[in-house]
């Protein structure tokens, strides 16, 4: 980006979230959201669609130029993990089955490639294992936040062996962060609804988890296979609707990895009927957007059915 596309990125960026807070605004936008239940209804279908199309148009011409050039480290990593196992470690509470020492052994020895996502570096597992690769996307490890949420980046300093990857948009505020790790940048846009595409290079075609994002980098890696664990999914049995009706979402990740108890109610239109049609939506998207590209799953009671489940890995207790 040019410092002239950048400033009219921030003022799109800006713009969206002055207005995300206004109630008419707020209420069209999860009425469109392609994470809200549809009701059946044809033209709302392709009210949805229009929206995640629109929106795509205008954040590319909003970010102008730089993308390409921005995208050069993740196309040179494209099959570097090749012969490798790649293990994608999620922060969900399957997570606490791996057994540290045996995937830092495998790591020691060359023949496993770990990414991890988001506060893996707080938690327990972080103390043996340091992960190869940490994904990071959500709102809140944004680069201009780093001085108001410290502890991700005063982490991320005692471990400059990390690479980070980012979406791209980041680039231009990574440097004042003063961070030494390696920084490789994906493309974050998304057309869900229009592309079944997971390569990091190109707009996702499946909503934007960090932990879906982890596996789409996974792939692109090209190891010989791609693990998960920890990418469970299960927060849904940690939803509570309270006497009011309030929808919140009890801690559900690793410790030290949960941003505590949520409230919901914000995020629908229809209470637990949409928050049950996006997780829907992310079950799916496993389904037609990653399976057959030699995806395990290493917890066998994962509610995660798109991939076949190891039972015996070296990496997990029983």
């Amino acid at each position: 980006m040019t410092a002239e596309t950048s400033d009219r990125f921030d003022r799109y960026e800006k713009t969206r979230d002055r207005l995300a807070v206004t109630p008419s605004v707020s209420r069209l936008e999860r009425w469109s959201s392609p994470h809200t239940h549809p009701g059946g209804g044809v033209w709302r279908t392709v009210v949805v669609k229009l929206r995640v199309l629109a929106l795509f148009i205008i954040r590319r011409l909003s970010q102008g130029g730089g993308r390409r050039p921005a995208l050069h480290g993740m196309r040179h990593l494209a099959g570097s993990a090749a012969g490798k196992t790649v293990l994608v470690i999620g922060s969900g509470p399957s997570a606490q089955k791996l057994v540290p020492k045996k995937v830092a052994a495998a790591q020691k020895s060359g023949t496993l490639v770990v990414i991890a996502t988001n506060h893996f570096l707080a938690s327990g597992l972080a103390q043996d294992i340091t992960p190869d690769f940490l994904v990071w996307s959500d709102d809140g490890f944004h680069p201009q936040k780093h001085n108001t949420h410290r502890e991700p980046w005063a982490l991320l300093a005692k471990n400059p062996s990390v690479t980070m990857v980012m979406p791209w948009t980041w680039k231009k505020d990574v440097t004042v962060t003063g961070i030494t790790n390696q920084v490789v940048f994906f493309d974050d846009d998304s057309l869900e609804t229009w592309s079944k595409n997971i390569s990091p290079l190109k707009p996702r075609g499946y909503q934007g988890t960090t932990g879906a994002k982890a596996l789409a980098l996974a792939v692109h890696l090209g190891g010989a296979d791609s693990q998960i664990i920890g990418v469970d999914l299960s927060y849904i049995k940690n939803f509570a609707v309270n006497p009011d009706n309030t929808i919140t979402r009890h801690p559900t990740h690793l410790a030290g990895t949960d941003s505590g108890q949520q409230d919901l109610d914000g995020y629908t239109l229809l209470g637990m009927a949409d928050l049950l049609y996006s997780t829907a939506n992310h079950f799916r998207a496993l389904h037609t957007h990653f399976s057959g590209r030699n995806i395990s799953n290493l917890d066998p009671n994962s509610l995660v059915d798109a991939f076949p489940k190891i039972s015996d890995s070296p990496f997990t207790s029983a």
